[in-house]
């Protein structure tokens, strides 16, 4: 070979690889519930696998399904395992490829001195619930322990309304509601966490464009690895990064509410542990799609293994 082509080779042979770029919707304000994947961008842990990725914070009004269809974001985080069915109904290309969240963090929370112990006690009882709510975790609770329509009350985010009902039901997620509440009224509601009573819902999905599975399948493994080892440190070892990314992002949140959902995070085994954190299970899909094609959410025939894949989980 030519000195001036060996040189040449020589120098394309170390030159560092190009990171690939990656927009990663979240789903809402920058919060503990995503730490995972803020502790692997402070930390450098995507950037060690060659990815160059920008966390977008999401909020009212933003919707990742239609980002994703738009183009104008690769990857981004939806809500609960409804979300990934409902992309399948509309025929969109979007497939999830890891559960953040091993169990959803819904909850339902009542006053401390209310007579119910259990979630069937709560049965006919109005309960506040987000618009969002009623067509996921509250179709399963229909289904599961017999309740009904006539139960529903808007819930906008506003609280009053359960705390000045001394027979008030509110959902809300065990890592923050019920904190924001011991602030508001000096009390600890009761509450009952879905994942405990049989909702079998993965939480914080990451979905991906299936071109991206077909032709970029080691940028999405690097992702998946990268945000598993990123919940892994999170909340077992060094979650300095992350916590400062997330206030960062995210001035309104208090150290006090970050400290708490992390405690709660652990305690109820939100994420999993060890070999558990970021996986999915067929038979868990199965339950959830049968529970909501029972109550006629969706047709029996959908396709709902479109949803989700499984091959890019440790196994």
């Amino acid at each position: 070979m030519r000195p001036l082509l060996l040189a040449l080779a020589v120098l394309l042979a170390a030159a560092p690889a190009r990171a690939e770029r990656i927009v990663f919707a979240m789903d809402w304000k920058a919060q503990p519930e995503q730490g995972g994947f803020f502790q692997a961008l402070a930390a450098g842990l995507y950037k060690a696998r060659g990815l160059d990725v920008e966390i977008r914070s999401g909020g009212p009004g933003l919707d990742n399904q239609q980002l994703m269809a738009a183009g104008a974001v690769d990857m981004a985080l939806g809500s609960n395992v409804f979300f990934a069915f409902n992309l399948v109904k509309a025929g969109a290309p979007i497939v999830a490829v890891m559960a953040s969240l091993q169990k959803d963090p819904q909850v339902l929370m009542a006053h401390p001195d209310d007579a119910a112990q259990t979630l069937a006690d709560l049965k006919d009882r109005p309960i506040l619930l987000s618009d969002s709510s009623i067509n996921t975790m509250f179709v399963w609770l229909k289904s599961t322990y017999g309740f009904n329509d006539k139960q529903i009350r808007k819930y906008t985010g506003n609280p009053a309304p359960f705390l000045v009902d001394p027979r008030g039901i509110q959902q809300g997620y065990v890592s923050s509601e019920p904190f924001q509440i011991q602030r508001v009224a000096g009390w600890t509601p009761k509450t009952w966490l879905l994942a405990d009573h049989g909702y079998q819902g993965y939480a914080a999905l990451v979905l991906v464009r299936r071109d991206w599975i077909e032709t970029k399948r080691n940028v999405v493994q690097a992702f998946v690895d990268a945000t598993i080892e990123g919940w892994k440190q999170y909340l077992a070892s060094d979650e300095t990064p992350g916590d400062a990314m997330i206030r960062t992002r995210n001035p309104d949140i208090s150290n006090e509410l970050i400290v708490f959902a992390k405690q709660k995070m652990r305690e109820h085994q939100i994420v999993g542990s060890g070999a558990t954190v970021g996986t999915m299970t067929e038979a868990r899909w199965q339950a959830m799609f049968d529970v909501a094609a029972g109550q006629g959410v969706y047709a029996r025939d959908l396709d709902w293994k479109r949803a989700f894949t499984l091959e890019f989980l440790p196994h």
